[in-house]
């Protein structure tokens, strides 16, 4: 998806750091009038980043959804990192700054937006160093991660108890993808109640085999570090 937006990143560039804009959800922002070009700040988990990206194309989930983010700036005072530099991995907490913009009449998003602030996930070295690793990434039905968040997220049932308790969240859980394509070693890294990481569990666990990655021909194992996200229903 290759196009021009550097009109806004300059726009955006020539407004100082303190100048973040007004707070808003996923979902706020994904709704905003066409005519909205007020900047915003958005807070969330780092999801779905595009393989081998050096801009910064990737999702931001909070707990009323995901924004689609493209193209990152380091707005951090004294700081001017490329995306590469920034080390941004699955799982990092995110603070950034931009506008809402639409791209080709259908797709919302934030263009060139500044970072403000990064608190690195679990185990985000890890992470980091796995992204670098296949020469050829797992594929999930033929597609990449993202179509695995999409397949998970399509099959989690809300559990009973934690409805009546009024509690959601995030559940991160971590597996390996084998050298046979198999789902392995799942596991709860950040639960929010034991039945929502139950579920978590239960359905990742559920997956079809995928296409393992490649690294030097030969099939490799790779770890992925996957948001759960649980919001109650209506």
């Amino acid at each position: 998806m290759k196009r021009l937006f550097f009109i806004l990143l300059a726009v955006t560039a020539t407004l100082p750091v303190a100048a973040q804009g007004v707070r808003k959800t996923a979902d706020e922002f994904n709704k905003m009038s066409r005519n909205d070009t007020s900047l915003v700040v958005l807070h969330g988990v780092v999801t779905r980043p595009r393989a081998n990206d050096q801009r910064g194309v990737f999702y931001l989930k909070d707990e009323t959804g995901e924004a689609y983010i493209y193209g990152l700036e380091d707005g951090r005072p004294g700081s001017n990192q490329s995306f590469v530099q920034m080390g941004v991995a699955p799982g990092d907490t995110l603070t950034i700054s931009g506008r809402r913009t639409v791209y080709n009449g259908t797709t919302i998003e934030m263009a060139g937006g500044h970072l403000l602030r990064k608190a690195d996930g679990p185990r985000h070295a890890e992470i980091l160093e796995n992204m670098k690793a296949p020469d050829k990434w797992p594929t999930f039905k033929g597609k990449d991660a993202n179509a695995f968040s999409s397949w998970v997220t399509s099959r989690l049932k809300y559990p009973k108890d934690a409805k009546d308790a009024h509690v959601d969240g995030t559940v991160l859980v971590k597996f390996v993808v084998g050298t046979n394509g198999g789902i392995q070693e799942v596991e709860v890294e950040k639960g929010v109640f034991p039945s929502l990481d139950a579920e978590a569990v239960r359905v990742i666990k559920s997956s079809p085999k995928w296409k393992p990655g490649i690294k030097d021909g030969k099939p490799i194992r790779v770890t992925y570090h996957h948001p759960v996200i649980f919001v109650l229903p209506d």
